[in-house]
C-alpha cells in the first residue's frame, strides 16, 4: 500500500468551481484509495457545502467534510485541516484550482528518492475556458540546504509563499510546529512558508507544470479597490517576526545569510504590496506606500541600500521610494 496523502482544500463560495477541482483530485493517478481529502466549508452562504457533502457521500473512505459555523479564513481551515490529517504527506489546493492529474505520483515519488522535506511543481495561472496542459517552465532541480551559503541561495530563489504546488512531509511540519496566522483573509501563506523557507533542509523543484491557479476577473475587479485587506500583510510581518524571535533567529542565528533575508522581507513586505497598490491604481497610494515603507524600515532601517536591491537597475524605483523621506507613512 502507498503512502496516505492528506489533501486539504479550504472551501469559500466555490459553488461554481469545486467540482472541477474535485474531480482533479480523485483522477490522481497516485490513487484515489491513497488520498485523504479534507474538505473544510468556512460557513459559505451558497450551495458548496451541498457539493462538498455530496463528494463525501461518494467516496466516503477517503472523503473528510467539515462544516464552519462561522467564517473564518483560510489560515484558521487549514489549521484545522492539519489538525485532522493522518497522512504522512501533507497538501494544500485552493478549491477553484485544478491539479493535473500526475502531480501527487510525481511530488511523492522525488521525495522518497530523494527524502527531501517538500517538493515543489511548476504552475501557471489560467483563466475561464482555457485548455490546460503539462509545460516544461524549467529544469528540476535538488536543493539540500547545509551551509549558511545554502540558505542564502535557497532564501533568493524561494520567492513563491503560496503553499499550493508543493507535498510536504508531514514530519517535518510537526517537528518544527508550523502553522497558519489565524482570522486572516490576505497573506496568511507567508508566514507559514516564510517558516518553512527557514527551517527545510531540502527541496526538490519539478520544473513541469502541474498546478493551475485560477484567476477570477470578476475577483480582480474587486480587488482594486480593496486597500484595506492588502493592510494585513503589515499585521503578518510582525507576527512573522515575532515567531523568528521567540524561535531565537534574530538572535545571531542568520549569520550567513542575513541579507539574503533581509532582500527577502523587502521583496514579500514592501515591493510585492507596492506593487499591488500602484497596479490597482489605488486612490491614497501615496499614504499605502508611506504605511509600508514605515513598517519595514522600522524593523530593517538600512533596507534600501540592501545590496540584492541597488545592484539590480530593476529595483531602481523602490529604491528611491524607500530613500525618500516624503513616503514616511504612519506606522
Amino acid at each position: 500500500m502507498k503512502d496516505k496523502i492528506s489533501v486539504i482544500v479550504p472551501c469559500y463560495r466555490v459553488e461554481n468551481y469545486i467540482d472541477r477541482c474535485l474531480d482533479s483530485l480523485k483522477t490522481q493517478t497516485y490513487g484515489m484509495e491513497n488520498l485523504e481529502i479534507i474538505l473544510i466549508d468556512d460557513a459559505s452562504e451558497d450551495d458548496t457545502r451541498r457539493r462538498l457533502l455530496q463528494f463525501e457521500e461518494e467516496h466516503s473512505e477517503n472523503v473528510l467534510v467539515i462544516a464552519c459555523e462561522d467564517n473564518a479564513g483560510p489560515g484558521t481551515t487549514r489549521n484545522l485541516g492539519l489538525n485532522y490529517a493522518t497522512g504522512e504527506y501533507i497538501a494544500f489546493v485552493d478549491a477553484d484550482d485544478i491539479v493535473d492529474k500526475s502531480m501527487f505520483e510525481r511530488m511523492h515519488g522525488v521525495m522518497k528518492e530523494f527524502g527531501v522535506d517538500m517538493a515543489e511543481c511548476g504552475y501557471r495561472t489560467f483563466f475561464d475556458g482555457e485548455e490546460l496542459s503539462v509545460e516544461k517552465r524549467d529544469d528540476d532541480r535538488l536543493m539540500r540546504i547545509q551551509t549558511p551559503e545554502d540558505r542564502s541561495r535557497f532564501i533568493l530563489n524561494s520567492f513563491r509563499t503560496a503553499v499550493w504546488g508543493r507535498l510536504y512531509q508531514r514530519r517535518f511540519l510537526e517537528d518544527n510546529a508550523l502553522f497558519f496566522p489565524e482570522n486572516m483573509n490576505y497573506g496568511e501563506d507567508n508566514l507559514f512558508s516564510g517558516l518553512a523557507m527557514l527551517l527545510c533542509g531540502s527541496c526538490y523543484h519539478i520544473g513541469d507544470t502541474l498546478y493551475y491557479y485560477y484567476q477570477n476577473a470578476e475577483g480582480l475587479i474587486r480587488k482594486r479597490n480593496d486597500s484595506g485587506r492588502i493592510r494585513q500583510l503589515a499585521d503578518i510581518m510582525e507576527l512573522y517576526l515575532t515567531e523568528l524571535d521567540a524561535r531565537g533567529f534574530l538572535d545571531g542565528a542568520m549569520a550567513g545569510y542575513g541579507v539574503a533575508f533581509e532582500w527577502y522581507m523587502i521583496y514579500k513586505y514592501f515591493m510585492d504590496p507596492v506593487s499591488f497598490i500602484i497596479s490597482r491604481q489605488i486612490p491614497d497610494w501615496k499614504e499605502q506606500v508611506g504605511f509600508f515603507r514605515g513598517k519595514l524600515l522600522k524593523y530593517f532601517p538600512d533596507a534600501g541600500r540592501n545590496p540584492y536591491l541597488t545592484r539590480d537597475k530593476r529595483w531602481n524605483d523602490y529604491v528611491l521610494l524607500l530613500n525618500d523621506d516624503k513616503f514616511s507613512g504612519t506606522t
